[in-house]
């Protein structure tokens, strides 16, 4: 399998130096981030052990993501979408393509392209991406970076040196991705990224769903879909169509983590059967993230 892991999450935000200050409220350490030249944005990160969250803005409208542009329109700030590290590019695309010439899948990947990051130092960093089209929501990307391992998280903190979160934040567990039925969520991910999910389909008896998993060399995600109309992923569907809904995160200890945030006035509510901490998403850029421990 040439997909790995998620490489990193997008966070839709209208001012960059508000959110990294709400992000650094919630206990992560951000780096300066930068621009993309001629894209039209800018971005800061949260760098994890692997992967990282990327809260990003439109600097020039006309030359941004289209789709970017369009989500904070209709919806504000919170979760966009996220891509998936490949460590053979090439061969994830033409995988891809062979399954969508087989009718296997109506969404289509673009040929990679190169991008670039360029610090406020002046440090660039690069890589190729696909992108990937079509379906009634946005999808996930192809990325594989320049550098590997140790020296891409290096870089990823640009002009500062590596330095650990406040908070103790260590990866992403796994990704909720909200789809109207768990066939369409399921498809999607087997025959157009070549996926193969683990386990049976199982209910979620809190957010009223079906889901199953998705296994990733680092991580998971979690497919779900409603299976009631008082479901809250329903909104969800009504709204985006399907999409990226939450992010869970490990930290050290979750007792802690909840009484860091309790001491800095950031809100949250605690799940009573697993004692998961869920910060409330218009403290975190409209994001939703949750808290277990790892």
């Amino acid at each position: 399998m040439s997909i790995t892991h998620v490489d990193h999450v997008l966070i839709a935000v209208t001012d960059l130096d508000e959110a990294a200050k709400q992000y650094e409220r919630l206990g992560f350490h951000i780096t300066e981030g930068g621009t993309h030249p001629g894209l039209g944005t800018a971005n800061r990160l949260a760098v994890l052990d692997t992967g990282y969250l990327e809260l990003i803005a439109v600097r020039d409208k006309a030359a941004a993501w289209p789709e970017l542009v369009r989500h904070l329109e209709q919806f504000g700030q919170g979760l966009f979408s996220f891509a998936f590290a490949s460590d053979d590019l090439d061969a994830d695309v033409e995988g891809f393509r062979s399954r969508a010439a087989a009718k296997l899948t109506s969404l289509t990947i673009e040929e990679p392209r190169e991008g670039v990051l360029e610090t406020p130092g002046g440090k660039r960093r690069g890589w190729r991406k696909a992108d990937v089209s079509g379906g009634n929501g946005v999808n996930p990307f192809l990325i594989r970076h320049d550098q590997d391992g140790e020296a891409l998280r290096n870089r990823l903190f640009g002009d500062r040196p590596p330095h650990p979160h406040p908070l103790g934040y260590g990866r992403i567990d796994r990704l909720e991705v909200v789809f109207p039925t768990l066939e369409e969520g399921e498809a999607c991910f087997r025959d157009g990224y070549g996926l193969r999910r683990v386990g049976e389909q199982s209910v979620c008896p809190s957010r009223q769903g079906d889901r199953v998993f998705f296994p990733l060399s680092d991580g998971q995600l979690e497919v779900i879909a409603p299976n009631s109309a008082d479901s809250p992923l329903q909104d969800f569907v009504t709204r985006r169509g399907y999409g990226l809904r939450g992010v869970v995160l490990t930290v050290p200890d979750p007792d802690a983590a909840a009484g860091a945030l309790e001491a800095r006035g950031v809100r949250f509510i605690r799940s009573s059967a697993s004692g998961a901490v869920q910060i409330d998403p218009a403290e975190a850029a409209g994001a939703r993230l949750i808290l277990i421990k790892g």
